[in-house]
C-alpha cells in the first residue's frame, strides 16, 4: 500500500509538471500573437528645426553593386514616401521631401536636411531582397523622429504703477515665441520656486508662443528667473526689481500748535466781522446826517427893483444898497 501511494504521488507530480510547461508554452504563444508590438524594433531620434538628421535602417547591403537586387522604402506612418529605390533606380517621392532627402546606398541610412517642423513623424524603413525571382522581406524598422524648435530667450517685464510706493501689487510678464513642442514655464523667486500662469498659443503642427504672468507683492528686493522648458531643452532669463520707497505720511502738528492756529483763525474772523460792522455803521450815520442838514442856498447876484427902490446884492458877502429913484 505504501508503494502504491508513492507511485500515485509520483504520477501526480509528473502531471503537474506537464501542465506547467504546457501553460508556459500557451502564454508565450499568446504573447507573440496578441502583443507583437512589444517585440517590434523601434528607434527614437530627436532633431532641431534647421539641422540635419540621419535615420538608421536595419540592413546593410553586401556592396554598392548589389542595390539592383533590393527594394528599399523609407515612408511615414501615413505611407508618404520620403525616399525609395527599386532595382537600383530611385522612385518618385512625396513632394515635401524632394531635394531634402538622400539615401546611403550601402547602410541605407536616410538623411533629411534641413529638418522642418512637418518632419515630426513616425518613419519606417522596409528592405526587400530578390530571391528566386521574387522579393522577400529582409527587415523593417520603425524610427520615431521628434522635431524640436528652439524658443526665443524669454523677455521679462514688470508693470509697476507710476509713483508707486510702499507695499504694491506688481504684475510681472514673461514671454517667448517660436518653439516646439508645447512648453512648460517655471521660475525661481529669491531661491524659491514659483508657478507662472501660462497661456501657450499654437495650432496643430505649428510653433508655440507662450506668455506667462506672475503677481507679486513688492515688499523687498527680488531676483526672478523665468525658464521655458521644452522636451529635453530649456532657455531662461533673469530679472531684478528693487523694493519701492516708503510712502510719506502727512506731517501732524502738535496739539498746542493746532489750538494756537485755531485761536488765530478765530481772532482774524472776529476782527473781520468788527471791521465790517464799523464800515456799515459809519456809512449809515453819514447818510443819516446828510439827510437832516439844510441845503445851502447859493447867494444871488443881481439887482432887484421893488417899489421904486433899487437894491444891489453883492456876493460872496452880501451888501445891500438902496437907492431911491
Amino acid at each position: 500500500m505504501v508503494c502504491a501511494a508513492g507511485a500515485e504521488l509520483m504520477w501526480s507530480g509528473l502531471a503537474l509538471k506537464n501542465w506547467f510547461w504546457q501553460g508556459l508554452f500557451v502564454l508565450h504563444f499568446t504573447s507573440l500573437v496578441c502583443f507583437p508590438a512589444v517585440f517590434a524594433q523601434e528607434i527614437m531620434f530627436k532633431a532641431k528645426v534647421g539641422d540635419s538628421v540621419l535615420l538608421p535602417c536595419c540592413y546593410k547591403l553586401p556592396s554598392l553593386h548589389t542595390l539592383f537586387k533590393y527594394r528599399v522604402y523609407w515612408q511615414t506612418k501615413n505611407s508618404e514616401v520620403a525616399i525609395a529605390y527599386s532595382n537600383g533606380v530611385q522612385l518618385k517621392t512625396n513632394a515635401k521631401y524632394e531635394n531634402r532627402t538622400t539615401l546611403d546606398l550601402q547602410n541605407l541610412t536616410m538623411s533629411i536636411f534641413p529638418v522642418k517642423l512637418s518632419d515630426n513623424d513616425i518613419y519606417k524603413c522596409i528592405v526587400q531582397e530578390l530571391e528566386d525571382g521574387a522579393y522577400k522581406r529582409a527587415c523593417d524598422v520603425t524610427v520615431v523622429l521628434a522635431v524640436v524648435a528652439d524658443f526665443s530667450k524669454p523677455v521679462i517685464s514688470a508693470d509697476v504703477p507710476k509713483d508707486a510706493c510702499g507695499s504694491t501689487e506688481v504684475m510681472v510678464n514673461c514671454s517667448s515665441h517660436g518653439g516646439f513642442p508645447k512648453p512648460r514655464v517655471s521660475g525661481i523667486l529669491n531661491n524659491m520656486s514659483v508657478d507662472w500662469q501660462t497661456k501657450p498659443a499654437a495650432s496643430e503642427n505649428s510653433l508655440y508662443n507662450v506668455t506667462a504672468k506672475l503677481q507679486l507683492n513688492l515688499t523687498e528686493d527680488i531676483v526672478l528667473t523665468c525658464t521655458i522648458e521644452y522636451d529635453d531643452f530649456k532657455v531662461s532669463s533673469n530679472y531684478s526689481l528693487k523694493k519701492l520707497k516708503e510712502c510719506s505720511s502727512p506731517r501732524l502738528l502738535p496739539q498746542g500748535a493746532i489750538i494756537a492756529s485755531s485761536l488765530v483763525l478765530i481772532c482774524i474772523f472776529l476782527v473781520a466781522i468788527a471791521l465790517l460792522l464799523k464800515y456799515f455803521w459809519c456809512h449809515g450815520c453819514e447818510q443819516l446826517r446828510c439827510s437832516h442838514s439844510p441845503v445851502p442856498q447859493d447867494p444871488v447876484v443881481g439887482t432887484e427893483i421893488k417899489e421904486g427902490v433899487r437894491v444891489v446884492i453883492h456876493s460872496p458877502e452880501v451888501t445891500l444898497e438902496a437907492e431911491s429913484f
